[in-house]
């Protein structure tokens, strides 16, 4: 009888978010451009070839436990402008309201902490320049499902009626939360997700030696947060500046903003953009299964395989000690704590929408 440590998981539904798969960034190439359908397997560490697949009826099956992936915090930063409404006439704040709900409610999206907020403030007098004033989020961090109804109310409670686009001190204040959620949380992955429709703007002011106003500006403190291991992902809704959304995106060390810009299919677009972060951002690394952590199954027992579409048949993808030709590999070859999959194994497999990743217990390891 085939036992599995069952790892699934579902990484959206369009390609285009990237923490690093690994400690080696390998963001830059998770843009989304790969086909499915395309996938060498070969070149990223993956044994396509039949009769080298592992036997799932084989005596060394061992047990099924439940994966653990390294946790992701996501903060949102909403833009309520009013070039996002009026909500009564405007498809692009009803469809993204409606897309962001449906995508705290889409199981895929089980286990991912997240945090929202949104931008301008009401007319409280906050300065342009306050990043702090953007620190504490309108909905704390917590995990879905459990926080998708404060998510959903939250911004069914919104309206579209600020009157400017303060990008600077919003995605400043969101790093800033974030680096002090991983002091707390250091183990853990941490991203910004600006959702904007428009360019920078604000009343005129500078922040001491800085324009709040200007992309380079903003795209140096999404840089900044990158330094201390926070990514910022961009998504333009219709109307954005597609070029300040990019630089952002590139600061943060995204490569490109997601678009969701087709006034007629916000809804959609907005949700796929969602899960196209999601999946991006998820890091490809994972806990060391329980059995193995224990010492009750070697190292040597443990084999990684790949479901093309997530259905079977699997392929094995193979443990290497460099990555140099993909596979997978242990955060420590000695006293190894997490299961890494190699940059560009990871980039591809994420390229494969539904993707599924099994790890098999008890089998000797497949190496190349």
């Amino acid at each position: 009888m085939r036992k599995l440590f069952a790892l699934s998981f579902l990484l959206g539904s369009f390609a285009a978010l990237g923490v690093a798969c690994s400690a080696q960034r390998s963001d830059e190439v998770l843009d989304g451009s790969v086909d499915s359908g395309s996938i060498n397997l070969d070149a990223v560490g993956i044994d396509a070839v039949g009769d080298t697949k592992l036997d799932p009826d084989a005596a060394c099956g061992a047990v099924r436990e439940q994966a653990t992936s390294k946790p992701l915090n996501l903060y949102v930063v909403f833009d309520k402008s009013s070039s996002m409404g009026p909500e009564v006439t405007s498809t692009k704040w009803a469809g993204a309201r409606k897309g962001l709900g449906a995508f705290v409610a889409d199981p895929s999206s089980t286990g991912l902490r997240i945090a929202l907020n949104f931008f301008p403030r009401k007319a409280d007098g906050t300065p342009v320049c306050d990043s702090a004033a953007y620190m504490t989020p309108r909905v704390p961090f917590d995990v879905l499902p459990k926080n998708g109804k404060p998510l959903t109310d939250a911004i069914d409670a919104e309206l579209p009626d600020g009157f400017d686009t303060p990008i600077y001190p919003a995605l400043g204040g969101a790093i800033r939360q974030l680096i002090e959620e991983l002091k707390t949380r250091p183990a853990e992955a941490a991203a910004v997700l600006l959702v904007t429709d428009g360019a920078p703007a604000g009343p005129a002011a500078t922040c001491g030696t800085v324009n709040p106003e200007d992309a380079k500006v903003i795209a140096d403190l999404a840089a900044t947060g990158l330094s201390k291991g926070i990514y910022t992902y961009v998504v333009g809704l219709p109307g954005v500046n597609v070029a300040v959304a990019n630089q952002i995106a590139v600061g943060g060390g995204t490569t490109s903003a997601v678009l969701a810009t087709d006034p007629t299919a916000v809804e959609k677009q907005f949700q796929d953009a969602l899960s196209t972060v999601r999946g991006k951002a998820l890091p490809c690394e994972f806990e060391l299964p329980t059995k193995v952590a224990k010492g009750e199954i070697s190292y040597g027992l443990v084999n990684v395989e790949y479901s093309k579409g997530g259905v079977p048949p699997s392929t094995t993808i193979f443990q290497t000690t460099d990555c140099s030709k993909g596979g997978w590999r242990y955060d420590d070859a000695v006293k190894p704590t997490k299961i890494i999959l190699c940059p560009s194994t990871c980039a591809e497999i994420k390229s494969d929408l539904k993707a599924k990743i099994d790890i098999l217990l008890g089998c000797k390891t497949q190496i190349k």
